[in-house]
């Protein structure tokens, strides 16, 4: 059995790798491909946004499985705002120190539902583990936290002691795992966030390395694309991937060549969505499309008198409603829908989504392609099925999600891939009523929220969920699925490594949903 790398480039998008290995750009990256193969569609999940689909990367899991619902949703249960954005203003109303708690344990320790990997992993005995700047990172394991000086000197900020991992965790300036009793250092501090930078990954990486201590599984992160597509564009973001080339190669010069290197491990690129381009000026302002309702400040839980709560997650958005709205949600839909920089308008008949009792219906309107009413036909015969064996029954007009119906009885999708399992899935007691999608070039915001300026992504839309997913040193029997979706990495991982999965990949997600336990 060979080790297993993992590696998860934040925002990797197959529009820009695509030409970017044509034109000799990422050397390194292109002798893995020639090596292995590059699947050019791994598509994310809805909302296709950083906290909720890293998680689905983990777990293998849906939100409506793994419980979070994007980086922007209010907690039913707690009467209070989950948000892990980057907005100052709703940071605030949130509480600094209530922010930097739900980032470091809750997120972790409290709000997910199901095991990740790491755990499984664990569960096994005999297999090690690492995790490098990924932000989910339960595992069994007990490390020591330090808090960085400028940290310490905040006002009202007190961090954790320690923080439960797999058997070896870095994680920025916070955790950092001795390898024979030193501990790596890495390039950190405020100008590379503390830490949770690609420099600070890959030193950990390489030391790692360096040291012969790379596990039976190491995750490791790059987030810098991300934030560079944010401000300057995906395209113009390449350089970025450029320089996690560089790495990687230095990677497999540790190893003695990339030869050397496949002979011990297999080697998994992916990332947890893509970005699209946004407009000069992208802004959608959710308090002025739905102005006649009243609507909690941005970060606060509810207050008194509001009808409603808004939670934009960039290109989409989801928003809660007070039952007395609800019921007469026809007219927030046509307000919606009225808006021509809003895509679709999507909601469930039941608020828990799939985790409901009965059989639960889906709902995506829009105002220039029609509407759809669907779910999922699993003890009937569907009006097709999709690529993961799914029944889907609908009526109304596929052209809402872009789909049709192939001679042999198959959804095909065009600009909205997997819609009919992604939407489903995204539904559960935590999330909004409904759900919004913005149309290209455009994100939305609140006052106290600002814009992207140059790409970014969360909706349906394929430009904002199509990552590539690049394998090498797979043993010779190994087949990935034909369509693989994120849900699909861990339980590739846990086949690599001889374990069986909760979940096989490219099996429907909603014939076999996952359970809390290990």
């Amino acid at each position: 059995m060979k080790k297993v790398l993992l590696i998860i480039i934040d925002a990797l998008a197959t529009r820009v790798v695509s030409p970017a290995l044509q034109n000799g750009m990422l050397p390194n990256i292109q002798k893995l491909v020639d090596q292995g193969i590059l699947c050019p569609e791994c598509t994310s999940i809805f909302p296709s946004i950083t906290p909720a689909a890293t998680c689905s990367i983990v777990t293998g899991g849906y939100p409506f499985e793994h419980g979070i619902s994007g980086a922007y949703w209010y907690d039913t249960d707690a009467d209070e705002v989950a948000y892990f954005g980057s907005d100052l203003p709703a940071i605030m109303n949130e509480g600094m120190e209530h922010y930097i708690n739900d980032f470091q344990i809750r997120l972790n320790m409290e709000r997910l539902r199901i095991p990740t990997l790491f755990e499984r992993i664990e569960q096994h005995g005999s297999l090690s583990d690492a995790v490098v700047n990924f932000m989910w990172y339960r595992g069994t394991v007990e490390h020591e936290t330090t808090t960085p000086t400028l940290l310490n000197l905040t006002p009202g900020i007190s961090l954790a002691s320690s923080m439960r991992g797999p058997h070896t965790m870095f994680l920025g300036d916070f955790v950092s795992t001795p390898l024979y009793g030193t501990k790596p250092s890495a390039r950190g501090g405020l100008p590379r966030r503390f830490g949770f930078h690609d420099e600070a990954t890959a030193d950990y990486l390489l030391a790692m390395a360096e040291q012969n201590c790379l596990p039976d599984l190491t995750l490791a992160y790059f987030p810098n694309n991300d934030f560079d597509s944010h401000a300057e564009g995906p395209k113009n973001a390449v350089s970025t991937l450029q320089e996690v080339d560089t790495h990687l190669g230095r990677l497999f010069e540790m190893q003695g060549g990339l030869e050397k290197f496949l002979d011990e491990f297999t080697i998994l690129i992916t990332g947890d969505h893509s970005q699209s381009d946004l407009d000069e000026n992208p802004s959608v302002d959710l308090n002025q499309v739905l102005e006649q309702f009243p609507i909690v400040e941005a970060g606060k839980p509810w207050q008194g008198d509001e009808d409603m709560k808004v939670c934009p997650n960039m290109r989409s958005a989801q928003i809660y409603m007070k039952p007395e709205l609800w019921n007469r949600r026809g007219e927030v839909i046509d307000c919606l829908i009225n808006c021509p920089e809003i895509d679709q308008v999507i909601w469930c008949d039941d608020e828990n989504g799939l985790n409901g009792t009965g059989e639960t219906s889906f709902h995506v309107q829009t105002a220039d392609r029609g509407r759809l009413d669907f779910k999922p036909g699993v003890d009937q015969e569907g009006n097709a099925v999709d690529c993961y064996h799914t029944n889907w029954v609908w009526k109304g007009d596929l052209a809402a999600i872009d789909a049709k119906v192939t001679p042999e009885g198959e959804v095909k999708y065009g600009d909205y891939p997997n819609a009919f399992e992604r939407i489903a899935t995204s539904f559960s007691e935590i999330t909004g009523n409904i759900w919004v999608t913005a149309r290209l070039g455009k994100e939305f915001c609140l006052p106290d929220l600002k814009c992207n300026p140059a790409g970014s992504h969360g909706s349906l839309h394929q430009l904002d969920s199509t990552a590539p997913l690049i394998a090498a040193g797979l043993p010779d029997d190994f087949e990935l699925p034909a369509s693989p979706r994120i849900i699909d990495i861990t339980p590739i991982c846990m086949q690599l490594l001889n374990l069986s999965p909760p979940r096989l990949p490219g099996s429907s997600a909603i014939l076999n949903p996952l359970n809390e336990d290990l």
